[in-house]
């Protein structure tokens, strides 16, 4: 089965930080976000992976050669214009074609999920039903009123996406960054840019001919990285996790120790082996490779990307930095 991490968007509400690299090639808990989508299709044991790139690609093929197991077969699709994410997956058409489905991820997607095997059950609903879209669902607040969603009947089968139904007793849940596709998904993609829900899926369940579910997973943890703020908070929760016996904590612990093992976690604070840290942390803290926090600089609640350097004296509060 092959797999295809989408990231070819600008990542404008997370800067300063997406000036120098693409969103998924930003480090969370100092690992890129691409780590993430990788960690968890590699449970289905992909033959091959594909990311798609626009937006500072070296950034994305630097962090990806660092992140993924060299067996992994590896390859690169780039827009010179972006696509979206329909136009994204037809242009890596000739590296996804020859599998009956393949798997497709958001390339800042940050999950944690209670169960290891969830994109494995997934698989198995998907083939079960025998969809032409598969889609990984999540109760979030604000679903189908101030954000956009995924409508589905009780039985799981997508009505429309949007704020609003198109059928009664629907129910809205929200989009947690993975869907499963099958090949039929090449009779309907057009050519160039497109939105793979609303010109692609939308149009082929409407018409009668295709149907599309939602595999809804309650116990998930779906992390919005959009802006510092959300960062930093989603930073906190899973920094909360590693030091509980939860399911959720096994499983950034996990995430950890195979993708991020030159960091040493102590309780509230990720530190890189090779930072130097001369001033006093407070609070919870993720500093990266590299980085350098001078005699008498404080830092409360923060987190320092990879080459960082803090002057000496400098106060850090409830920033990220880069």
């Amino acid at each position: 089965m092959r797999g295809l991490i989408l990231s070819a968007g600008l990542g404008e509400r997370l800067r300063p930080l997406t000036l120098k690299k693409a969103k998924p090639a930003v480090e969370f808990l100092n690992i890129p976000m691409l780590g993430y989508p990788y960690y968890w299709l590699n449970t289905l044991g992909l033959s091959q992976l594909v990311f798609n790139t626009h937006y500072l690609p070296d950034t994305i093929r630097h962090a990806a050669m660092h992140v993924i197991d060299p067996a992994m077969p590896l390859h690169f699709s780039h827009e010179a214009q972006i696509l979206g994410a329909g136009g994204g997956i037809w242009n890596a058409r000739p590296l996804l074609e020859g599998d009956r489905n393949f798997v497709v991820a958001n390339g800042d997607g940050v999950i944690l999920c209670e169960y290891p095997d969830v994109l494995e059950q997934m698989l198995i609903f998907h083939e079960k039903k025998d969809s032409l879209c598969t889609m990984l669902v999540c109760p979030l607040e604000g679903v189908g009123t101030r954000l956009p969603g995924v409508w589905m009947d009780n039985a799981g089968e997508i009505v429309n996406f949007g704020k609003a139904p198109k059928r009664d007793h629907a129910e809205c849940l929200h989009y947690a960054s993975y869907m499963i596709l099958s090949k039929r998904i090449w009779d309907y993609l057009p050519e160039g840019n497109s939105n793979i829900l609303y010109d692609v899926v939308e149009p082929a369940i409407t018409s009668g001919k295709e149907k599309a579910y939602g595999f809804r997973v309650d116990n998930m943890k779906w992390y919005e990285t959009g802006n510092a703020a959300e960062y930093l908070a989603a930073t906190k929760e899973c920094l909360e996790f590693t030091r509980t016996p939860s399911a959720y904590g096994r499983c950034v612990r996990d995430i950890l120790s195979k993708l991020a093992p030159a960091s040493e976690l102590n309780g509230m604070q990720l530190i890189a082996d090779n930072a130097r840290i001369e001033g006093t942390l407070s609070g919870f803290q993720v500093i990266g490779d590299d980085c350098v926090v001078g005699a008498g600089a404080t830092l409360e609640n923060s987190v320092l990307l990879p080459g960082t350097i803090i002057a000496p004296e400098t106060q850090v509060l409830n920033q990220v930095l880069i």
